[in-house]
């Protein structure tokens, strides 16, 4: 049974870190409700697991590779397609600023879409989740070397198509 120190840690976690686990679901699911969807999943099972978690030095990626792994499931219940979406909150700026800003986050967004699985999986993981090259490797169940080459593979892509 959870008690008032589970809980508060629960919180704590899911404030410091619940917008950045959002933002990595938006960019792997392609609506987003699926989105939101995985958020509450990973939210139920990271609670599930407060009390039994080791004592880890990096938390975000305790619940980014939680949120990957509902992501997984859920992809492979209801088959959801992959894109990238909307995640960042951008700063209002000048109308003309704010369109700008807004052209070119569909310019990536599309470019990213664009990207095979593997490759926009390990991408969005890594830059948008936060997580290390080995957190993203155990996430997906991968060497660390696939990682980087997929890494590097998923950059040189996009620095072709954004050129």
């Amino acid at each position: 049974m959870a008690d008032d120190a589970d809980y508060r840690e629960f919180t704590a976690l899911v404030d410091r870190h619940g917008a950045a686990l959002l933002g990595m679901l938006r960019r792997l699911c392609r609506h987003e409700q699926d989105a939101e969807d995985a958020f509450q999943e990973t939210a139920a099972r990271a609670w599930r697991s407060i009390r039994s978690r080791p004592r880890l030095g990096n938390p975000r990626g305790w619940l980014m590779t939680i949120g990957y792994r509902a992501f997984v499931d859920q992809r492979s219940r209801v088959k959801a397609a992959e894109a990238f979406g909307d995640a960042e909150d951008w700063r209002i700026g000048s109308p003309v600023q704010a369109a700008e800003r807004g052209e070119e986050a569909g310019r990536v967004q599309a470019a990213v879409a664009a990207l095979p699985k593997a490759l926009r999986e390990t991408a969005v993981l890594h830059y948008s989740g936060g997580l290390t090259i080995a957190q993203t490797a155990v996430a997906m169940g991968v060497p660390a070397g696939t990682v980087k080459s997929r890494l590097n593979a998923a950059l040189g892509q996009l620095r072709r198509s954004l050129s």
